[in-house]
Parts: structure tokens; sequence; C-alpha cells
């Protein structure tokens, strides 16, 4: 597939887009030791928010609410990371892996962990929350939900809190995949 979007340079954006794309030029996106950077050297965003600013109203959301799921869940750093690679590699997603490949070493997993992954393979757990979040990540990924085992296994570790973080941030990636899939996105290396 071709990028169906080419890049939406800071020349070229209206002063709604120029605001967007201050939120990823500057904050916890852009600290030193972040994971990986949403904007191209040479100016504007590459993966998901490019496209965003296609339609500003619904990019200022989508900014909030990613920088959510990324910053500010109970779930640990670890944890997140297998469950969103989990769903890259579900989807077959290159830009999800690009990027969370990076996250996934920064969260402390291995390469091989992150490998291990596409296959389902378990990484070497630290904590019953990432047990809990493997388990109930495949179970999502295959059947998109839970039993009512399930269900009582992940809130056993969890909590309540923690089971509606995985399912909202599987689906947010789940979305991100698709909106990828859509515009032909792909990782800045290919």
């Amino acid at each position: 597939m071709t990028t169906r979007l080419a890049r939406i340079t800071p020349d070229e954006m209206t002063p709604e887009q120029e605001e967007i794309y201050a939120a990823f030029t500057s904050g916890r996106r852009t600290a030193p030791g972040a994971a990986f950077s949403l904007v191209h050297p040479d100016g504007g965003l590459i993966g998901p928010p490019n496209a965003w600013l296609l339609s500003p109203a619904l990019a200022r959301g989508l900014e909030g609410f990613g920088g959510a799921l990324r910053f500010e869940l109970s779930l640990s750093a670890r944890s997140r990371e297998i469950a969103i690679l989990l769903m890259a590699f579900h989807r077959e997603s290159p830009f999800e892996l690009y990027a969370h490949r990076k996250a996934g070493r920064a969260a402390g997993l291995t390469d091989a962990e992150i490998e291990g992954l596409a296959t389902r393979t378990p990484p070497a757990f630290t904590s019953d929350e990432e047990r809990a979040v493997f388990d109930a990540s495949l179970a999502l990924l295959d059947r998109k939900t839970l039993d009512d085992t399930e269900f009582a296994a992940a809130v056993e570790v969890l909590g309540k809190r923690g089971v509606l973080e995985l399912v909202v941030l599987l689906g947010w990636y789940d979305s991100i995949a698709t909106q990828l899939a859509v515009f032909g996105v792909v990782p800045p290396e290919s």
C-alpha cells in the first residue's frame, strides 16, 4: 500500500493545525527520554497525528485522549506496552510496531520479549499485573470480550479501573491501526 496522505508541513498549516502541531512538538511527548517522536525531522507530523490535522476539532480531542492513554493510566508502562504490542502484531500495523517496539524497550521489554509477542509468547512477567494484562488482552483480541471467569481474574489483579483502562487502551490502538491502514501510514524508515 502507498501512503495516501502527504505529510502536512508547518508552512501549509492553518492556525488551528498549528495549535495541534504545537501540542506534539512540546511537553511530555518530546521530553528527554521519550521513546519515540511523532515529529518529522523536516517538520510536520508522522503517524496518526498527520491525518488528524485534517480535522482540527477531532485532533484536539484525539491528542488529549491519546496523551491520557500514554501517560496517565494506572497500568504500568510495561503492561501498557504488552497490550499495545499484542494489538499491533494482531493488526499487523507497521507504524504501531515501529513506535511501540521503541516504547516497549523504553518500558523494559527486551527485543526477544517484544518479538515473542508476535507469536503470543509471554514475556518474563515482572508482576501479576503484566500476566493479567497479557491474558485478558489475548481474550479480547480473540473474542472481543471476557467471559465471567476471565473478567473475575482480571478484576482480581487489575481492579475494575484497570480492566476499563485495558479495554479502552486496546480499543484505541485498534482504531489507530485502522486509521493507519486507511491512510497508508508507514514508519519513517520505510
